[in-house]
């Protein structure tokens, strides 16, 4: 049942504490040091109480058990609600556990949002994981706090100690690895801690110091990976991607960035990092002018929400002489969706700095389309888990679709992550992406090196050369009427066929007559024609216009089709038609041909 409190309940925390808190807490106040606000016995008290029942536990040879309670989501709540909303929070925590506690246990805060139950004389270890259940139960209970409903859950490390080895400071650190453990699983829950997650948590020790050294040390390089056109692999952009390598040898992102993220570090390191991104671009605009790629860099969330960032990235912006509008931020879904009004402030300020932003892995974080629309974003970036199986998985296809088709109707850019083969960027490309990016095209490269691969294409011309697009319109007849299966077959065909060599168009059909728009390769749409020609289905065929395209009137690399003839369930027009007019004598005006075909983009 929820508890309502409100925060006039501060005013006496060691009498007003919320969800009935049994005497045994206020009590607590009248032994040893405890914890001003809970009533819980303090860090201090906690080792010496620790200490003391390990003792006890060596002379009369039993076990004793520690749970290190860690609240999820803690911060937010105090970041978004403020302080005395969070004190609030923190009581009725405390008040909870104290009610699941019984004779041979007690609790106690260690500061934040961290609490611990210590357990004596514990006979069997398995007990600790049913009171671990029971402690996640009770505070999974949604509370009601000044008419603000929260519920919070949390991550419960145990530690047995068995054979009076341990000493408190080991009890502390050894809960704290398996707390990691828990989080590292994303599900909250318990575990106990053991020798295999050891190993892990003093890696993330190790890791957490260097990290803390790393920048004073030189030992991180940015790398940047291309950006590329869907269709033509021409490079447009680069994405700068952190790299560390300390004096024991390179340490792979996905393991240091976490640790950053959770100690704190990010903050720096990101600071680092934008300043790279700006060095970069105005390198390269200095060098290559209107042809030098933009540069994409991430913000991560801990950055998000520190209060310190937009003047920081504007100071590296006036210092570097970068262009913000050739600068591009990536910020995951997930991390936008955490607190999503606050982070719209954030990036309303950024954008108005003129940097571009883009929401990476999307697609991943279940973000609404309003929540979407609200935000000053640019570029959509397609995560690489629906790109992995977009040339064999319906479902996958069904997403990129779907995303592509609401990035493209809301005015954005559309970058697919994670392309590997051709077949990847043959679909990507039939479902209208702008950009790819992956090792199909391009690696992460050092900057020398990437700048190499540039100088590359500007000398042999590919940089600043578009794909030659060349469009034709025709006309044809058929033999005899079509009938529903022929068509099904001729649209298989040819959009099988469309799509491996990169056509689009629309087909429509009325009264025996065919009327088709292609666009593509010169020489593919020309050798399509003669195809065409030869085909049995079409007679007559007679081209109305062609020549080439500045873009594509169709995305879609399949083809559209619309059949014109009449349906029962549409309107009476024989008082209104004074004669009906034939697609073959349409094709006598080859502007209005034009202007009837485009007319149909994106329908099927």
């Amino acid at each position: 049942m929820e508890k309502s409190i409100t925060p006039a309940r501060t005013a006496d925390a060691a009498t007003h504490l919320p969800d009935g808190a049994s005497s045994g807490v206020t009590s607590a106040r009248h032994q040893g040091k405890h914890d001003a606000l809970t009533g819980l016995s303090d860090r201090c008290a906690i080792r010496a109480r620790i200490d003391s029942a390990l003792q006890r536990s060596r002379s009369n040879k039993s076990s004793t058990a520690l749970l290190l309670i860690d609240i999820n989501g803690f911060k937010l709540v105090n970041h978004t609600h403020g302080q005395e909303i969070g004190d609030l929070l923190l009581m009725t925590v405390a008040s909870r556990l104290q009610g699941q506690i019984r004779q041979g246990e007690s609790a106690g805060r260690l500061g934040d949002n961290e609490f611990v139950v210590l357990c004596e004389q514990v006979g069997q270890a398995a007990t600790m994981s049913l009171l671990a259940e029971r402690i996640n139960d009770i505070l999974r209970q949604p509370v009601v706090i000044a008419g603000l409903t929260l519920s919070v859950t949390a991550s419960v490390g145990i530690v047995v100690d068995s054979d009076g080895t341990q000493t408190a400071n080991d009890m502390l650190r050894h809960a704290d690895a398996a707390v990691q453990a828990v989080k590292a699983r994303g599900d909250g829950g318990w575990q106990f801690f053991s020798a295999h997650i050891h190993e892990p948590a003093q890696q993330r020790m190790k890791i957490a110091s260097g990290l803390s050294m790393a920048l004073a040390r030189n030992e991180f390089s940015p790398h940047f990976q291309a950006i590329v056109v869907a269709d033509s692999g021409r490079i447009v952009g680069a994405e700068l991607l952190l790299r560390w390598n300390p004096p024991e040898g390179p340490v792979s992102p996905t393991v240091f960035i976490p640790i950053a993220e959770m100690t704190g570090a990010i903050i720096e390191i990101g600071a680092w990092v934008f300043r790279q991104a700006c060095l970069a671009e105005a390198n390269w605009r200095r060098r290559w002018g209107e042809q030098a790629p933009y540069v994409s860099v991430n913000v991560s969330t801990r950055q998000l929400n520190d209060e310190t960032l937009v003047d920081m990235f504007a100071a590296a912006l006036r210092e570097t002489g970068a262009d913000p509008t050739r600068l591009l931020l990536e910020i995951t879904e997930t991390a936008l969706m955490a607190d999503i009004d606050k982070n719209l402030n954030v990036l309303h300020r950024l954008a108005d700095l003129g940097l571009r932003l883009a929401i990476d892995d999307f697609g991943t974080g279940y973000s609404s389309l309003a929540q979407l629309t609200r935000m000053p974003v640019n570029v959509l970036k397609v995560d690489k888990a629906f790109v992995d199986n977009i040339d064999k998985d319906p479902e996958s296809r069904a997403v990129i679709r779907a995303v592509l088709s609401m990035g493209r109707a809301l005015g954005l850019k559309l970058v697919a992550e994670g392309v590997e083969n051709s077949d990847q960027q043959a679909e990507l490309c039939a479902h209208g992406c702008d950009f790819i990016q992956g090792y199909h095209f391009h690696r992460p490269l050092p900057e020398a090196a990437f700048v190499d691969t540039v100088e590359r294409e500007i000398r042999d011309g590919a940089l600043g050369a578009a794909i030659p697009l060349h469009f034709i319109i025709y006309v044809s007849t058929t033999p005899a009427p079509m009938t529903r299966p022929a068509f099904d077959a001729l649209l298989k065909q040819a959009r099988s066929f469309n799509r491996t060599v990169g056509i689009t168009g629309c087909l429509i059909y009325q009264d025996c007559c065919f009327m088709q728009m292609l666009e593509g390769k010169k020489e593919v749409v020309e050798a399509l024609m003669e195809k065409v020609k030869l085909d049995p289905r079409h007679c007559d065929v007679r081209t109305v216009v062609e020549g080439p395209a500045r873009r594509r009137a169709f995305v879609d690399w399949s083809m559209n089709f619309l059949d014109l003839t009449p349906r029962p369930d549409e309107p009476d027009f024989t008082q209104w038609q004074g004669r009906a007019i034939s697609l073959t004598e349409l094709a006598e005006d080859a502007r209005t041909c034009y202007k009837y075909m485009t007319a149909y983009m994106g329908r099927s």
